[in-house]
Protein backbone atom coordinates (compact mmCIF):
# COMPACT_ATOMS: atom_id res chain seq x y z
CA UNK A 1 0.00 0.00 0.00
CA UNK A 2 2.90 2.45 0.85
CA UNK A 3 4.39 1.41 -2.31
CA UNK A 4 1.83 2.56 -4.55
CA UNK A 5 0.57 5.71 -2.29
CA UNK A 6 4.20 6.51 -3.26
CA UNK A 7 4.48 5.59 -6.83
CA UNK A 8 1.34 8.02 -7.10
CA UNK A 9 2.65 11.19 -5.52
CA UNK A 10 4.51 13.66 -8.62
CA UNK A 11 7.83 15.21 -7.14
CA UNK A 12 9.54 17.88 -9.20
CA UNK A 13 13.55 17.79 -8.22
CA UNK A 14 15.71 20.55 -8.44
CA UNK A 15 18.23 20.31 -11.39
CA UNK A 16 22.01 20.72 -10.72
CA UNK A 17 25.18 20.53 -13.19
CA UNK A 18 25.08 16.91 -12.15
CA UNK A 19 22.25 15.57 -14.80
CA UNK A 20 24.94 16.80 -17.64
CA UNK A 21 26.97 14.15 -16.19
CA UNK A 22 27.22 10.53 -18.52
CA UNK A 23 29.28 7.60 -18.68
CA UNK A 24 31.63 8.54 -21.04
CA UNK A 25 32.24 11.69 -20.00
CA UNK A 26 33.19 10.11 -16.56
CA UNK A 27 35.66 7.99 -18.29
CA UNK A 28 37.04 10.99 -20.08
CA UNK A 29 37.57 13.11 -16.93
CA UNK A 30 39.34 9.60 -15.08
CA UNK A 31 41.61 9.50 -18.14
CA UNK A 32 42.36 13.38 -18.63
CA UNK A 33 43.25 13.43 -14.68
CA UNK A 34 45.27 10.64 -14.88
CA UNK A 35 47.14 11.93 -17.45
CA UNK A 36 47.53 15.61 -15.97
CA UNK A 37 49.09 14.13 -13.06
CA UNK A 38 51.70 12.04 -14.83
CA UNK A 39 52.11 15.25 -16.73
CA UNK A 40 52.51 17.55 -13.66
CA UNK A 41 53.91 14.67 -11.21
CA UNK A 42 51.23 15.04 -8.99
CA UNK A 43 50.85 11.74 -7.47
CA UNK A 44 50.72 10.77 -4.02
CA UNK A 45 53.32 7.97 -3.42
CA UNK A 46 52.18 4.32 -2.17
CA UNK A 47 54.95 2.88 -2.63
CA UNK A 48 58.59 3.35 -4.04
CA UNK A 49 61.68 1.08 -3.80
CA UNK A 50 64.87 0.81 -6.17
CA UNK A 51 65.84 3.13 -9.02
CA UNK A 52 63.34 4.27 -11.23
CA UNK A 53 64.05 5.46 -14.39
CA UNK A 54 62.84 8.97 -16.38
CA UNK A 55 59.83 7.89 -17.18
CA UNK A 56 59.58 10.21 -20.13
CA UNK A 57 62.53 7.82 -21.86
CA UNK A 58 61.28 4.72 -23.77
CA UNK A 59 63.24 1.68 -23.52
CA UNK A 60 62.92 -1.15 -26.08
CA UNK A 61 62.21 -3.54 -23.49
CA UNK A 62 59.53 -1.67 -21.94
CA UNK A 63 55.87 -2.94 -21.64
CA UNK A 64 52.81 -0.61 -21.26
CA UNK A 65 48.46 -1.84 -20.52
CA UNK A 66 46.05 0.20 -19.22
CA UNK A 67 43.17 -1.33 -17.69
CA UNK A 68 39.82 -0.13 -16.69
CA UNK A 69 36.79 -1.10 -14.35
CA UNK A 70 33.38 0.17 -14.41
CA UNK A 71 31.03 1.77 -10.94
CA UNK A 72 29.56 -1.42 -9.42
CA UNK A 73 26.28 -1.61 -6.71
CA UNK A 74 26.21 -3.65 -4.17
CA UNK A 75 23.04 -5.45 -5.14
CA UNK A 76 22.21 -7.35 -2.04
CA UNK A 77 19.73 -10.15 -2.44
CA UNK A 78 18.16 -8.48 0.43
CA UNK A 79 17.06 -4.88 -0.36
CA UNK A 80 18.01 -1.94 2.39
CA UNK A 81 15.56 -2.30 5.22
CA UNK A 82 15.17 -0.97 8.77
CA UNK A 83 12.97 -0.74 11.70
CA UNK A 84 12.56 2.74 14.33
CA UNK A 85 10.52 3.25 17.16
CA UNK A 86 10.77 6.18 19.43
CA UNK A 87 9.21 6.41 22.59
CA UNK A 88 9.96 7.24 25.86
CA UNK A 89 13.03 9.26 25.45
CA UNK A 90 14.69 6.35 23.59
CA UNK A 91 15.33 5.00 20.40
CA UNK A 92 15.17 1.31 19.54
CA UNK A 93 16.28 -0.07 16.38
CA UNK A 94 16.03 -3.48 14.69
CA UNK A 95 18.29 -4.09 11.79
CA UNK A 96 21.22 -6.28 10.18
CA UNK A 97 24.02 -4.20 10.20
CA UNK A 98 27.67 -4.48 9.28
CA UNK A 99 28.45 -1.37 11.85
CA UNK A 100 25.83 -1.02 14.47
CA UNK A 101 28.26 1.05 16.23
CA UNK A 102 28.00 3.51 13.71
CA UNK A 103 24.38 3.74 13.48
CA UNK A 104 24.09 4.31 16.86
CA UNK A 105 26.23 7.19 17.15
CA UNK A 106 24.79 8.25 13.86
CA UNK A 107 21.12 8.53 15.69
CA UNK A 108 22.32 9.94 18.44
CA UNK A 109 23.69 12.43 16.64
CA UNK A 110 20.36 13.12 14.46
CA UNK A 111 18.10 12.93 17.76
CA UNK A 112 20.16 14.93 19.68
CA UNK A 113 20.18 12.05 22.45
CA UNK A 114 23.32 10.12 24.61
CA UNK A 115 24.07 7.01 22.90
CA UNK A 116 22.98 5.25 25.90
CA UNK A 117 19.61 6.13 24.78
CA UNK A 118 19.44 4.43 21.55
CA UNK A 119 19.14 0.48 21.43
CA UNK A 120 20.56 -1.14 18.39
CA UNK A 121 19.24 -4.98 18.02
CA UNK A 122 21.44 -6.17 15.41
CA UNK A 123 19.84 -9.15 13.01
CA UNK A 124 21.84 -11.65 11.93
CA UNK A 125 20.19 -11.03 8.40
CA UNK A 126 20.32 -9.59 4.81
CA UNK A 127 23.29 -9.47 2.43
CA UNK A 128 25.95 -7.11 3.64
CA UNK A 129 29.09 -7.08 1.57
CA UNK A 130 30.02 -3.01 3.27
CA UNK A 131 26.55 -1.97 1.84
CA UNK A 132 24.99 -2.31 5.83
CA UNK A 133 27.97 -0.33 6.58
CA UNK A 134 26.42 2.76 5.64
CA UNK A 135 24.35 4.43 7.81
CA UNK A 136 21.90 6.62 5.45
CA UNK A 137 18.74 4.19 5.47
CA UNK A 138 18.95 3.75 9.17
CA UNK A 139 19.03 7.98 9.35
CA UNK A 140 16.01 8.06 6.90
CA UNK A 141 13.62 5.67 8.29
CA UNK A 142 14.49 7.82 12.38
CA UNK A 143 13.24 10.57 10.39
CA UNK A 144 10.40 9.39 9.63
CA UNK A 145 9.52 7.56 13.24
CA UNK A 146 9.56 10.97 14.92
CA UNK A 147 6.80 12.24 13.17
CA UNK A 148 5.23 9.00 15.26
CA UNK A 149 4.29 6.95 18.38
CA UNK A 150 4.42 3.52 16.57
CA UNK A 151 7.40 1.99 15.38
CA UNK A 152 8.40 2.87 11.67
CA UNK A 153 9.63 -0.16 9.44
CA UNK A 154 11.24 1.15 6.46
CA UNK A 155 12.24 -1.03 2.82
CA UNK A 156 14.04 -0.18 0.19
CA UNK A 157 12.38 -1.57 -2.99
CA UNK A 158 15.24 -3.30 -5.36
CA UNK A 159 14.93 -0.46 -7.48
CA UNK A 160 15.99 2.61 -4.78
CA UNK A 161 18.26 -0.01 -3.18
CA UNK A 162 20.37 -0.19 -7.05
CA UNK A 163 19.73 3.60 -7.84
CA UNK A 164 20.76 4.66 -4.31
CA UNK A 165 23.76 3.33 -3.16
CA UNK A 166 26.99 3.94 -2.25
CA UNK A 167 28.96 2.24 -5.19
CA UNK A 168 32.54 0.64 -6.09
CA UNK A 169 33.95 3.52 -8.30
CA UNK A 170 35.00 3.27 -11.61
CA UNK A 171 38.62 3.48 -12.27
CA UNK A 172 41.69 3.17 -14.32
CA UNK A 173 45.18 1.52 -13.89
CA UNK A 174 48.12 2.40 -15.93
CA UNK A 175 50.96 0.07 -15.84
CA UNK A 176 54.98 0.47 -17.10
CA UNK A 177 57.50 -2.38 -17.21
CA UNK A 178 61.21 -2.25 -18.18
CA UNK A 179 62.00 -6.00 -18.67
CA UNK A 180 65.57 -7.38 -17.71
CA UNK A 181 67.64 -9.92 -20.16
CA UNK A 182 65.89 -12.52 -18.79
CA UNK A 183 62.42 -10.94 -19.47
CA UNK A 184 61.41 -10.47 -15.65
CA UNK A 185 60.06 -6.86 -14.68
CA UNK A 186 63.14 -5.23 -13.47
CA UNK A 187 61.21 -1.74 -13.09
CA UNK A 188 57.32 -1.97 -12.35
CA UNK A 189 55.60 1.86 -12.61
CA UNK A 190 51.92 1.96 -11.42
CA UNK A 191 49.54 4.80 -11.63
CA UNK A 192 46.03 4.94 -10.88
CA UNK A 193 43.15 6.75 -9.17
CA UNK A 194 41.13 7.30 -5.75
CA UNK A 195 42.90 5.28 -2.51
CA UNK A 196 40.88 4.03 -0.15
CA UNK A 197 41.65 0.82 1.94
CA UNK A 198 43.99 -1.25 3.13
CA UNK A 199 47.03 0.51 1.99
CA UNK A 200 48.95 -2.53 0.82
CA UNK A 201 46.40 -3.45 -2.01
CA UNK A 202 48.25 -1.49 -4.66
CA UNK A 203 51.69 -4.06 -3.95
CA UNK A 204 52.45 -6.50 -5.78
CA UNK A 205 53.59 -9.82 -3.96
CA UNK A 206 56.46 -10.10 -6.86
CA UNK A 207 60.50 -9.86 -6.67
CA UNK A 208 60.76 -6.37 -8.39
CA UNK A 209 63.67 -4.25 -7.74
CA UNK A 210 62.61 -1.31 -8.76
CA UNK A 211 58.86 -0.24 -8.01
CA UNK A 212 56.90 3.06 -8.21
CA UNK A 213 53.54 2.84 -7.49
CA UNK A 214 51.49 6.22 -7.02
CA UNK A 215 47.85 7.58 -7.33
CA UNK A 216 45.57 10.68 -8.02
CA UNK A 217 42.52 11.89 -7.24
CA UNK A 218 38.99 13.22 -9.59
CA UNK A 219 36.19 14.64 -8.50
CA UNK A 220 32.71 12.38 -9.18
CA UNK A 221 29.63 13.13 -7.68
CA UNK A 222 28.81 9.78 -7.48
CA UNK A 223 29.14 8.64 -3.53
CA UNK A 224 31.73 5.67 -2.64
CA UNK A 225 30.66 3.00 -0.37
CA UNK A 226 32.81 -0.28 0.31
CA UNK A 227 32.48 -2.69 -1.55
CA UNK A 228 33.59 -6.32 -1.12
CA UNK A 229 37.34 -6.48 -0.84
CA UNK A 230 37.31 -2.82 -1.09
CA UNK A 231 40.85 -1.54 -3.12
CA UNK A 232 41.75 -5.59 -3.37
CA UNK A 233 38.80 -5.69 -5.78
CA UNK A 234 40.59 -3.65 -8.29
CA UNK A 235 44.19 -4.28 -7.89
CA UNK A 236 44.23 -8.03 -7.59
CA UNK A 237 42.44 -7.51 -11.87
CA UNK A 238 44.61 -4.86 -12.58
CA UNK A 239 47.95 -6.46 -11.15
CA UNK A 240 47.35 -10.15 -11.88
CA UNK A 241 46.07 -9.11 -15.48
CA UNK A 242 49.23 -7.26 -16.55
CA UNK A 243 52.04 -10.11 -14.73
CA UNK A 244 50.21 -12.49 -17.26
CA UNK A 245 50.90 -10.39 -20.14
CA UNK A 246 54.00 -10.18 -19.03
CA UNK A 247 54.78 -13.90 -19.27
CA UNK A 248 52.53 -14.13 -22.53
CA UNK A 249 54.85 -11.50 -24.00
CA UNK A 250 57.93 -13.58 -23.01
CA UNK A 251 56.14 -17.00 -24.25
CA UNK A 252 56.55 -18.42 -20.36
CA UNK A 253 53.64 -20.21 -19.09
CA UNK A 254 51.81 -17.68 -16.43
CA UNK A 255 52.24 -20.25 -14.03
CA UNK A 256 55.61 -20.73 -14.19
CA UNK A 257 56.54 -17.03 -14.91
CA UNK A 258 54.77 -16.28 -11.50
CA UNK A 259 56.62 -18.96 -9.17
CA UNK A 260 60.11 -17.26 -10.47
CA UNK A 261 59.12 -14.14 -9.61
CA UNK A 262 58.36 -15.68 -5.83
CA UNK A 263 61.14 -17.50 -4.90
CA UNK A 264 61.20 -14.86 -1.95
CA UNK A 265 57.42 -15.41 -0.51
CA UNK A 266 57.41 -18.86 0.34
CA UNK A 267 53.67 -19.07 1.67
CA UNK A 268 52.48 -17.51 -1.96
CA UNK A 269 54.64 -20.16 -3.32
CA UNK A 270 53.17 -22.66 -1.32
CA UNK A 271 49.46 -21.98 -2.81
CA UNK A 272 50.44 -21.27 -6.25
CA UNK A 273 52.21 -24.34 -6.70
CA UNK A 274 49.09 -26.31 -4.76
CA UNK A 275 46.05 -24.50 -7.28
CA UNK A 276 48.07 -25.39 -10.12
CA UNK A 277 48.41 -28.90 -8.74
CA UNK A 278 44.75 -29.34 -8.15
CA UNK A 279 44.16 -27.47 -11.20
CA UNK A 280 45.97 -30.48 -13.26
CA UNK A 281 47.80 -27.34 -14.60
CA UNK A 282 49.83 -28.43 -17.24
CA UNK A 283 46.51 -31.11 -18.65
CA UNK A 284 45.68 -30.54 -22.09
CA UNK A 285 42.01 -28.85 -22.22
CA UNK A 286 39.59 -29.86 -25.14
CA UNK A 287 39.42 -27.33 -27.95
CA UNK A 288 38.12 -23.90 -27.65
CA UNK A 289 38.79 -24.38 -23.38
CA UNK A 290 40.94 -22.13 -21.64
CA UNK A 291 42.73 -21.95 -18.47
CA UNK A 292 44.27 -18.76 -16.35
CA UNK A 293 45.73 -18.36 -12.75
CA UNK A 294 46.02 -15.41 -10.48
CA UNK A 295 46.77 -15.09 -6.73
CA UNK A 296 46.49 -12.66 -4.48
CA UNK A 297 46.93 -11.17 -0.64
CA UNK A 298 44.01 -9.21 0.95
CA UNK A 299 43.25 -9.05 4.62
CA UNK A 300 46.26 -11.96 5.86
CA UNK A 301 44.75 -14.35 3.53
CA UNK A 302 46.64 -15.53 0.43
CA UNK A 303 44.18 -16.69 -2.39
CA UNK A 304 45.02 -18.34 -5.90
CA UNK A 305 42.53 -19.48 -8.45
CA UNK A 306 42.51 -21.38 -11.41
CA UNK A 307 39.87 -20.80 -13.68
CA UNK A 308 38.55 -23.05 -16.98
CA UNK A 309 36.43 -21.79 -19.50
CA UNK A 310 34.78 -23.02 -22.45
CA UNK A 311 33.90 -21.09 -25.58
CA UNK A 312 30.81 -22.11 -27.52
CA UNK A 313 29.91 -20.09 -30.80
CA UNK A 314 30.29 -16.56 -29.20
CA UNK A 315 29.60 -17.33 -25.99
CA UNK A 316 31.35 -18.32 -23.30
CA UNK A 317 31.32 -20.98 -20.22
CA UNK A 318 33.00 -20.76 -16.63
CA UNK A 319 33.55 -24.46 -16.01
CA UNK A 320 35.49 -24.81 -13.13
CA UNK A 321 37.26 -23.04 -10.55
CA UNK A 322 40.25 -24.10 -8.44
CA UNK A 323 40.82 -22.55 -5.40
CA UNK A 324 43.40 -22.35 -2.76
CA UNK A 325 43.53 -20.70 0.39
CA UNK A 326 45.69 -19.92 3.30
CA UNK A 327 44.61 -17.44 6.28
CA UNK A 328 46.72 -19.38 8.71
CA UNK A 329 44.53 -21.32 10.00
CA UNK A 330 40.75 -22.33 9.14
CA UNK A 331 39.00 -22.98 12.05
CA UNK A 332 36.22 -24.02 10.91
CA UNK A 333 36.50 -25.57 7.32
CA UNK A 334 32.76 -25.93 6.25
CA UNK A 335 32.66 -21.73 6.93
CA UNK A 336 35.73 -21.22 5.62
CA UNK A 337 34.45 -23.26 2.06
CA UNK A 338 31.64 -21.30 2.23
CA UNK A 339 32.93 -17.78 2.45
CA UNK A 340 35.86 -19.05 -0.71
CA UNK A 341 32.65 -19.88 -2.62
CA UNK A 342 30.64 -16.61 -1.74
CA UNK A 343 33.21 -14.36 -2.41
CA UNK A 344 34.10 -16.33 -5.94
CA UNK A 345 30.62 -16.02 -6.83
CA UNK A 346 30.49 -12.61 -5.87
CA UNK A 347 33.06 -11.47 -7.93
CA UNK A 348 32.63 -13.61 -10.97
CA UNK A 349 28.87 -11.96 -10.86
CA UNK A 350 30.89 -8.69 -11.22
CA UNK A 351 33.46 -9.80 -14.04
CA UNK A 352 31.01 -11.05 -16.17
CA UNK A 353 28.11 -8.27 -16.13
CA UNK A 354 29.09 -5.86 -13.54
CA UNK A 355 28.18 -2.28 -14.60
CA UNK A 356 26.86 0.81 -13.08
CA UNK A 357 26.20 3.25 -16.12
CA UNK A 358 25.57 6.84 -15.68
CA UNK A 359 22.54 8.69 -17.86
CA UNK A 360 21.84 12.53 -17.27
CA UNK A 361 23.67 12.15 -13.85
CA UNK A 362 21.62 9.21 -12.24
CA UNK A 363 22.13 5.39 -12.47
CA UNK A 364 20.85 4.03 -15.41
CA UNK A 365 19.70 0.67 -13.75
CA UNK A 366 16.66 -0.27 -11.94
CA UNK A 367 16.44 -3.86 -11.08
CA UNK A 368 18.02 -7.43 -11.88
CA UNK A 369 17.04 -7.34 -15.22
CA UNK A 370 19.18 -4.73 -16.19
CA UNK A 371 21.72 -5.61 -13.79
CA UNK A 372 22.41 -9.09 -14.41
CA UNK A 373 23.30 -11.66 -11.55
CA UNK A 374 25.11 -15.02 -11.69
CA UNK A 375 22.47 -17.40 -11.93
CA UNK A 376 22.77 -21.19 -10.41
CA UNK A 377 22.64 -22.63 -14.10
CA UNK A 378 25.98 -20.42 -14.75
CA UNK A 379 27.94 -21.52 -11.34
CA UNK A 380 30.88 -23.45 -11.69
CA UNK A 381 32.35 -26.17 -10.29
CA UNK A 382 34.38 -25.04 -7.48
CA UNK A 383 36.87 -26.51 -5.58
CA UNK A 384 38.02 -25.23 -2.74
CA UNK A 385 41.42 -26.49 -0.50
CA UNK A 386 42.80 -25.10 2.46
CA UNK A 387 46.56 -24.58 3.40
CA UNK A 388 46.83 -24.33 7.34
CA UNK A 389 50.51 -22.11 7.68
CA UNK A 390 49.76 -21.64 10.91
CA UNK A 391 51.08 -18.26 10.18
CA UNK A 392 49.04 -15.06 11.55
CA UNK A 393 45.40 -15.69 11.13
CA UNK A 394 43.97 -13.89 8.12
CA UNK A 395 40.10 -13.50 6.54
CA UNK A 396 37.41 -15.50 4.89
CA UNK A 397 34.48 -12.69 3.77
CA UNK A 398 36.82 -11.27 1.12
CA UNK A 399 39.58 -13.24 -0.27
CA UNK A 400 38.55 -14.70 -2.66
CA UNK A 401 37.07 -12.02 -4.84
CA UNK A 402 39.82 -10.34 -6.17
CA UNK A 403 41.45 -13.12 -7.73
CA UNK A 404 38.44 -14.70 -9.93
CA UNK A 405 38.51 -11.46 -12.18
CA UNK A 406 42.37 -11.88 -13.03
CA UNK A 407 41.57 -15.51 -13.16
CA UNK A 408 39.20 -14.99 -15.75
CA UNK A 409 40.22 -13.04 -17.89
CA UNK A 410 43.64 -14.57 -17.95
CA UNK A 411 41.53 -18.24 -19.17
CA UNK A 412 39.55 -16.20 -21.77
CA UNK A 413 42.81 -15.08 -23.50
CA UNK A 414 44.12 -18.82 -23.46
CA UNK A 415 40.80 -19.73 -25.24
CA UNK A 416 40.89 -16.79 -27.44
CA UNK A 417 43.94 -15.21 -27.70
CA UNK A 418 41.77 -11.91 -26.86
CA UNK A 419 42.85 -9.38 -24.32
CA UNK A 420 40.20 -8.40 -21.75
CA UNK A 421 41.29 -5.09 -20.11
CA UNK A 422 38.27 -3.48 -19.49
CA UNK A 423 35.57 -5.44 -17.12
CA UNK A 424 32.54 -6.37 -17.19
CA UNK A 425 32.56 -9.30 -19.91
CA UNK A 426 29.54 -9.12 -21.06
CA UNK A 427 30.54 -6.14 -22.94
CA UNK A 428 33.48 -8.23 -25.60
CA UNK A 429 32.44 -10.31 -28.57
CA UNK A 430 34.06 -13.92 -27.99
CA UNK A 431 33.39 -15.23 -31.31
CA UNK A 432 36.91 -17.41 -32.25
Amino acid sequence: MAKQSLNKVFIEFEKNDAQNIHQKGIFEQLKHDLNQAELNDDFEIDFETGVIPDQKTISNDQFEATYQVPFLAHATMEPMNFTAWIHDGICEIWIGSQNPLGIKAAVADLLDIDMEHVQVYNQYLGGGFGRRSETDVDLQAVWIARETTHPIKLIWPREEDIQQDFYREANLSQFKAVLDSKGKPNVWINQFLFKHHPPEASTPPYLIPNQLIQHTESDLHVPWGNWRSVDHSMHGFFIESFIDELAHLQNEDPFKYRASLLTHQPRFLKVLNKAAEKASWHQLLPENWGRGIAIHQSFGTIVAEVVEVQIIESKMRVERVVCVADAGFAMHQDAFIAQMESGIIYGLTAALYGEITIKNGAVAQHNFHDHKMLRMDETPIIETYIINSHEKIGGAGEPSTPVIAPALVNALFNATGKRIRTLPIQNFDLTL
